[in-house]
């Protein structure tokens, strides 16, 4: 990368990787896998970045696409050795490379047959002999390597994703009454109330990140910043979800497989947040909330009415008219079920370093602590191209309450940035689009 002042270097690098990450959104994986030839081969892309850096990128890039893509999917692509998803053309050793690798991590490494299994435990064997045990060694742990300039302010400190998820338990939301989620040594007396409470106030702390603290000035918020919100969906959740899951023969499994006395709560977030694959909590949440869409009609013949006990839609209307919000419906049922797999931390860390970009744009304390024009804007850019999807769009929603700064005008041209038309801007940004929609002018 040439150019005298690295900040502007770092400056351009970002640019570069946040309009490359905009274009791929919605590519499939084998178009992506095109980009990424043609990239690494292109003079100019070296110009702003080099070698390693563009693997970074992609690397990123293609994991987003192949969760998108789906697990399951993904392990019968690499039991076909990738066939469907490798582009035409020359480089196919490369991209066969990089997909097994991403797999791997997201996968785990290959199964063998039980023939293969054998014959690598008898060639270990052989290969082995008859050696002494080799003396303990103390290794130095290797130093941690330093991410490219969009990723570095985006994952912080290497301790900080390493921090505990959620507390035990949390105080209870306004109105929810007393479950006893405001006592933090609470003691352990089922799995069925463990279960419960620890889904309630793990998705109860991702929605306060999402949540506005003040006015809303008149305007229909989006669901997931309306303060009422929280209530309603804890009780979709123990209602309509929880006691259903926990019926099922695998969370039944899972009730005895530890002693959750001991364990506790960290331990249901711990497995929660592992893999898709062979997930207990994820399989059978994905399930209930699947149970919810209705069900498609045959020709000419009315569709079926959705059983009560699949049908939380009328009780989340009913609040969003009291509260007046959107409420949710089936086209946000993804967005809906999705809030246990959004990572408290890292919304939490990003919301920090938002409010500290604002402060340090708008407000700054000092002449030293003064940031760019746009170093906020650039700062929600990245975070939403680092961040699942919808998320980052609902995050500048709120920005738009708790900032007096970004008013109607600003978030008309940050809107701008998500797209050169207005089709390409709903299609990336529906919720904001709606929004700024209603802010008028």
């Amino acid at each position: 990368m040439t150019g005298s002042d690295p900040r502007e270097g770092a400056k351009t690098f970002e640019t570069k990787v946040a309009s490359l990450i905009a274009a791929t959104r919605h590519l499939e994986i084998p178009q992506i896998l095109m980009l990424r030839r043609l990239t690494l081969r292109d003079p100019e892309a070296r110009k702003w970045a080099n070698e390693k850096q563009l693997n970074v990128v992609f690397s990123v890039i293609l994991t987003k696409s192949i969760e998108r893509y789906g697990l399951p999917k993904l392990k019968d692509a690499r039991e076909r050795n990738f066939q469907s998803l490798l582009p035409s053309g020359d480089g196919k050793e490369e991209d066969l490379r990089v997909l097994a690798y991403i797999a791997t991590q997201l996968l785990g490494p290959p199964q063998m047959t039980e023939a293969e299994s054998a014959q690598a435990g008898f060639q270990a064997l052989l290969a082995r002999g008859a050696v002494a045990a080799p003396t303990r060694t103390v290794r130095a742990q290797a130093p941690v390597r330093e991410p490219p300039p969009l990723f570095a302010a985006q994952l912080g400190a290497p301790g900080d994703r390493m921090g505990k998820m959620m507390p035990k338990f949390q105080a209870p939301m306004p109105g929810a009454g007393s479950s006893g989620g405001n006592e933090p040594d609470k003691p352990f007396t089922d799995f069925p109330t463990l279960f419960d409470d620890t889904i309630c106030a793990y998705t109860e702390k991702i929605l306060s990140i999402f949540r506005i603290t003040q006015p809303s000035r008149g305007i229909r918020l989006p669901f997931l910043l309306a303060p009422e919100f929280g209530v309603v969906y804890r009780e979709v959740l123990t209602k309509f979800i929880l006691p259903q899951m926990r019926m099922t023969r695998h969370m039944q499994t899972l009730a005895h497989s530890y002693n959750w006395a001991e364990v506790g709560g960290e331990k249901l977030i711990e497995i929660m947040q592992g893999s898709e694959v062979n997930n207990p909590i994820l399989h059978n949440w994905d399930a209930r909330w699947a149970s919810f869409r209705t069900a498609k009609a045959a020709k000419g013949k009315k569709p079926a009415a959705q059983k009560p006990e699949d049908n939380p839609w009328p009780l989340l209307r009913e609040d969003a008219t009291r509260g007046n919000y959107e409420p949710p419906n089936e086209d946000n049922l993804v967005l809906l079920q999705d809030l246990i797999r959004f990572e408290a931390d890292v919304m939490a860390k990003c919301w920090r370093e938002l409010t500290q970009l604002y402060a340090q744009e708008f407000a700054p304390s000092g002449r030293m602590d003064q940031a760019r024009e746009g170093a906020f804007r650039d700062g929600l850019m990245k975070w939403t191209a680092k961040l699942p999807d919808f998320v980052g769009e609902h995050l500048a929603m709120k920005a738009h309450f708790e900032f007096e700064r970004l008013d109607a005008t600003w978030m008309r041209k940050l809107l701008a940035n998500f797209g050169r038309t207005d089709s390409e801007r709903r299609r990336n940004a529906p919720f904001l689009t709606e929004f700024v929609l209603q802010l008028g002018g």
